[in-house]
């Protein structure tokens, strides 16, 4: 019997692998149209400049309740995945009656197309700090600047371990990269047009770079000057994520709730990260131009001083 599968929820993970040349990305709940039966597929990123060919993880599923459904091993075979690009989403792990309230993923071991095989397990993760959410008019008025068709929703910012995207996606430092793998977005490009947003308070469109194709341009619109809420909420942090998912409903958007310990495991597993360090990046730009001034002052009335006393 051949059944549609439709997207039912999905959460991003709230850590990654310190080290490790293969990172979890994100895990989606896809329920069958005929049976409504829920399949558990999860995404990874090759980030190693080899080609991947195989992948093992072990992952374990737990009802709303808390109780383990289902435990196993899972083989991603022939992948031939260059750095960079996405897979397994492709692939349900598994496949329950009921409901899924948590998904835990551990990974195990990678072989390349050189023939070298690594164990991932010595690889230990690392727990990011929350991504700043964009207010729904600035993510609007972000993305209509860089001309971007993904939906923006975090303000993109560079941490100790990588950078976020404004799609939400973390590059880990690991995959040096600027471009991002899902969205096609420039990292500079969106930081930079944030940083106009913010500053200035408008702007109008400029040419957009993508790695994917450009749309039609449109005439040029005027951004009105951003307000002291849009400017506060994106300085601040949301909640920390628990591990919800959220519910993709036509029409409407629901979220619903997972066990204390997370979509991810447990919370010692992972290492606390300190806070996030633009604090100090923003102090400097605010007094970097009057202490310039004053240190330029100086100069010129020590130059006066010395033509004066000591020039005939």
């Amino acid at each position: 019997m051949e059944q549609n599968f439709d997207l039912l929820a999905q959460s991003r993970a709230n850590y990654y692998t310190k080290g490790s040349p293969v990172q979890f990305v994100r895990v989606e709940l896809l329920k069958g149209d005929v049976t409504g039966e829920v399949a558990v597929c999860l995404t990874f990123k090759n980030i190693s400049q080899e080609v991947l060919s195989d992948l093992v993880i072990n992952f374990k599923c737990k009802n709303a309740a808390g109780e383990v459904v289902c435990e196993a091993p899972y083989h991603y075979e022939s992948l031939n995945v260059n750095q960079g690009e996405l897979f397994g989403q492709d692939d349900a792990v598994y496949v329950a009656s009921g409901s899924v309230g948590s998904v835990d993923v551990e990974l195990k071991s990678a072989e390349f197309a050189s023939g070298e095989s690594l164990s991932l397990e010595q690889f230990k993760r690392v727990r990011l700090p929350v991504p700043k959410a964009l207010p729904p008019e600035l993510a609007r008025r972000l993305k209509q600047k860089v001309g971007s068709e993904a939906d923006l929703k975090v303000a993109p910012q560079m941490t100790e371990y990588g950078w976020y995207c404004a799609c939400g996606a973390f590059h880990p430092i690991e995959e040096n990269c600027v471009w991002c793998s899902e969205c096609g977005s420039d990292r500079i490009l969106m930081q930079n047009a944030l940083s106009t947003l913010l500053q200035q308070g408008h702007t109008t469109e400029e040419p957009t770079r993508m790695v994917t194709s450009i749309k039609d341009e449109s005439p040029t619109r005027v951004v009105t000057d951003l307000t002291e809420q849009d400017r506060a909420a994106i300085t601040g942090r949301v909640e920390e994520d628990d591990g919800d998912m959220r519910i993709a409903q036509p029409g409407r958007r629901t979220t619903a709730t997972l066990p204390p310990e997370g979509f991810y495991g447990e919370e010692d597993e992972a290492e606390e990260l300190p806070e996030d360090p633009d604090e100090l990046a923003k102090k400097i730009i605010r007094w970097a131009p009057p202490i310039t001034v004053v240190v330029c002052a100086i100069i010129a009335l020590v130059g006066y001083l010395w033509v004066k006393l000591f020039v005939k």
